[in-house]
């Protein structure tokens, strides 16, 4: 059996990930739109790297599909598919 690893990141990287002010990630997280944050010691704290991941990866899809509404409702219709745009 596999196990699985789990890796912590801090405020500082999270907040280069996000191109979030603590503030704002701390609305969402409040808000229930941005993973929570997990207690690591008694003055630390850390969020999931999966869990940052996926929330990152959440984003470039609602942008993705922001775009694709737009382009298909244009006057020169070009039909742009989640499937044609492979993400990093």
């Amino acid at each position: 059996m596999r196990q699985k690893i789990f890796n912590f990141l801090r405020e500082p990287q999270v907040a280069s990930l996000t191109g979030l002010s603590k503030s704002t990630r701390w609305r969402l997280e409040k808000d229930g739109g941005f993973p929570k944050r997990r207690q690591l010691s008694r003055k630390s704290v850390g969020w999931l790297a999966t869990e940052i991941e996926e929330w990152i990866q959440t984003r470039i899809a609602i942008k993705i599909g922001d775009i694709t509404d737009k382009v298909d409702k244009s006057e020169n219709y070009l039909s742009i598919k989640n499937s044609d745009i492979s993400l990093l």
